[in-house]
């Protein structure tokens, strides 16, 4: 690892936690996302980040109808929850890529992004035990993640 010298002592990268392997930060690789031409186009182009946007709620509509329905999880429609988890994350980065350096700022965003992550892991723990109460802890982490996101607009 490149060693650094600051102020006369010897900074092996530890002192800026927020240092990816190769000395970028994360707001710097955020910025070069930002500066794709994919990200270009969404940000730059009149309809392209409402349509984004749209599609992004149309698929987590879709995720969660094909989840919370009973009579459609008898029906074995699990292709409709991996296309519908697959639009999801699409949109998402689509969305994301359109603003990183900005999102990267967002106090709501970090918090959208561990509540996803606790979603995850309700999910994962979900197949064991206490599946009521797991449902019902996914449902409020859910509603969390919908005011998340909104907040990231405002805040």
């Amino acid at each position: 690892m490149d060693q650094h010298y600051s102020g006369g002592t010897r900074d092996r990268g530890f002192r800026h936690s927020r240092r990816l392997i190769f000395g970028m930060s994360i707001l710097q690789l955020c910025e070069r996302i930002q500066d794709t031409w994919v990200s270009r186009t969404i940000s730059e182009s009149t309809w392209g980040y409402p349509i984004i946007g749209a599609l992004h709620v149309l698929a987590i509509v879709l995720f969660g109808v094909a989840i919370l329905i009973p009579r459609l999880r008898a029906l074995d429609i699990r292709w409709v929850r991996r296309v519908g988890l697959i639009l999801i994350v699409t949109t998402g980065a689509l969305v994301f890529a359109s603003g990183a350096a900005r999102y990267y700022g967002s106090t709501s965003f970090r918090i959208k992004l561990i509540l996803l992550a606790l979603i995850a892991l309700n999910a994962i723990v979900s197949r064991r035990h206490h599946r009521k109460l797991n449902s019902a802890i996914g449902l409020v982490l859910w509603a969390a993640v919908i005011f998340a996101s909104r907040g990231i607009a405002f805040f």
